[in-house]
């Protein structure tokens, strides 16, 4: 004759519904992560590339300074004539240069200032990983004499 459970000896196992909850919660869980993961991928190409077009930027700034004011304003073969620039890197990162658009623009400052001083303007544009259009802009004068000499002698 089977012999009968007492209450206290029963096996109890998980309800569907507490299984269904864990599952949704671990979903849950899962895809939050995912989507964080997205977001640090996402900064984390928008850091690289903010920092490449600082370098390209500071490099074409760093040219245009080392021309002499004849140079600079030659209406032919100068910076002057010229509304975009190619950046100066290596070919080994032509594929994330390819992303770039370099623009500049160097027009005459405001007046009274406007024959001896030039205002710069350098702009590189990209689109992020998520397609998004991102810029970075450089913006400097330059002196006919030099920047020391137009604060030394205009006071």
């Amino acid at each position: 004759m089977p012999v009968p459970r007492s209450p206290s000896r029963v096996r109890r196992a998980f309800t569907l519904i507490e299984v269904m909850l864990a599952a949704s919660v671990l979903v849950l869980a899962i895809s939050s992560s995912i989507m964080a993961m997205q977001y640090g991928i996402r900064s984390l190409d928008t850091a690289r590339y903010t920092t490449l077009a600082g370098q390209i930027l500071q490099s074409q700034m760093e040219k245009i300074r080392l021309l002499t004011w004849a140079q600079l304003t030659n209406t032919t073969t100068g910076p002057v004539a010229f509304s975009t620039f190619t950046p100066d890197i290596t070919s080994a990162a032509s594929e994330q240069i390819n992303r770039f658009t370099c623009t500049q623009s160097i027009v005459a400052a405001p007046s009274p200032f406007n024959t001896t001083m030039m205002d710069i303007t350098l702009t590189a544009t990209w689109n992020g990983i998520d397609g998004r259009q991102h810029s970075l802009s450089y913006t400097s004068r330059y002196g006919q004499n030099g920047i020391s000499d137009f604060f030394y002698t205009s006071h």
